[in-house]
């Protein structure tokens, strides 16, 4: 049996199905040169205040990592039964999890309206109008991104594909480009006399359906678990991601002047983040499976799928450089992109791979925790990274 082609065949399939699904769900990060394009177009509206520019990374970062924990949860109930695949007639596990999202959202958008009014020293007359303003991004694209994650999860999952490594990466591309159209739809309602009005119209609106989802789901278990755990993740990310916005802002006149590393920028983030997504993501079923023993050492026996991932990471980065180079026509339009990757790609694996460890070990669900601060973790480093190239390579 072993000696038959067909066989070898197929077990050569399965060994290196990681890496085609990989290739195939990081294709969809180049959706975030789409998302850099479209910021570069408006540049004058994003520059326009000093909290603007810094609002932004924190509005990426804090998005992304809503969708994580969704796109996690997701994937691993797929899995084990606990959701279906399907909008109607869905788990109450599910809808607890939806419903969670939404308040954790509200919460986070508070968060970043207040640091990115702390950080830029505004004007405390400011603060109503960047805390709305943060309030309506976010939920101008919750409105898309939350059931576009459900519907990837649960397409994906009845085509025999692996929701593990599907589920986050396309939707991470999705919620990027959204969230940026979404932050400069509202920064436009900022700064129009009725669009302000509009601006707390949508904040105010989203307070009451917050409220209203809460009180409805307050007596379910997951509800509360998800929102308990979840919580501390969130302030945490959203703490963290600030220091992105910061870096941003500092190398302002450096990225006027390299205009293809802003171009790439939102898929360089949004593909690393989602090699070690996929990665953690997989530990997380495996470990409820109980096909993988909750120790750190365990890490070795993963080298396989962390080449496979790591692969096809490495092609998406050499077309990110290639194309960074073509519009920026700089050398570190050229240099930057890959440089990050291969730097940070090793430590983000093993940082995701232990933070699965370490949780399930607490009886904790790593699902609420592994993509939140991985992905805010690669946010971060890949700015700070990204802005430290663009001043050595200025002198």
């Amino acid at each position: 049996m072993r000696k038959d082609p067909n066989y070898r065949h197929l077990t050569t399939r399965r060994r290196f199905q990681l890496f085609r699904d990989s290739v195939f769900s990081l294709s969809f990060d180049m959706g975030g040169l789409v998302a850099g394009g479209i910021l570069e177009g408006f540049s004058g509206l994003a520059l326009r205040r000093p909290w603007c520019i810094a609002l932004y990374p924190i509005v990426l970062t804090g998005r992304g990592s809503l969708n994580g924990i969704e796109a996690a949860r997701i994937s691993t109930g797929l899995h084990l039964g606990t959701v279906r695949p399907s909008f109607r007639g869905n788990t109450p596990y599910y809808y607890s999890i939806i419903s969670s999202m939404i308040l954790l959202s509200l919460l986070m958008s508070l968060l970043m309206g207040f640091l990115a009014f702390l950080f830029t020293g505004s004007s405390l007359s400011e603060l109503p109008l960047i805390v709305s303003t943060a309030i309506s991004s976010q939920s101008i694209a919750m409105m898309v991104i939350i059931p576009a994650t459900s519907f990837v999860g649960h397409e994906s999952f009845k085509r025999g594909l692996d929701p593990d490594a599907v589920t986050y990466p396309i939707t991470s591309t999705i919620a990027d480009i959204w969230a940026t159209i979404s932050y400069l739809i509202s920064l436009s309602l900022a700064f129009n006399e009725l669009g302000v009005i509009v601006i707390y119209l949508i904040a105010s609106a989203t307070l009451i359906l917050t409220l209203a989802l809460s009180l409805i789901f307050r007596g379910e278990d997951e509800f509360r678990r998800t929102v308990r755990e979840s919580f501390l993740t969130i302030v945490t990310v959203t703490l963290i991601s600030s220091i992105s916005g910061f870096s941003l802002s500092s190398v302002r006149e450096q990225i006027e002047r390299s205009p293809g590393v802003l171009t790439v920028y939102p898929a360089i983030i949004d593909t690393i983040g989602d090699c070690a997504a996929i990665f953690g993501s997989i530990s997380t079923t495996n470990l409820f499976t109980g096909l993988l023993r909750p120790r750190i050492g365990e890490l070795t026996s993963k080298a396989h799928e962390v080449m496979q991932i790591g692969a096809a990471g490495l092609i998406y980065f050499t077309l990110y450089s290639i194309i960074g180079f073509l519009v920026g026509g700089s050398s570190s339009s050229l240099i930057i992109p890959l440089s990050v990757f291969l730097l940070l790609f090793p430590l983000v694996t093993a940082f995701a791979f232990s933070l699965a460890i370490l949780t399930f070990r607490r009886e904790l669900n790593p699902d609420n925790f592994i993509i939140p601060f991985e992905t805010t973790i690669t946010d971060t480093l890949s700015t700070v990274m990204i802005a430290a190239m663009l001043s050595l390579m200025a002198q």
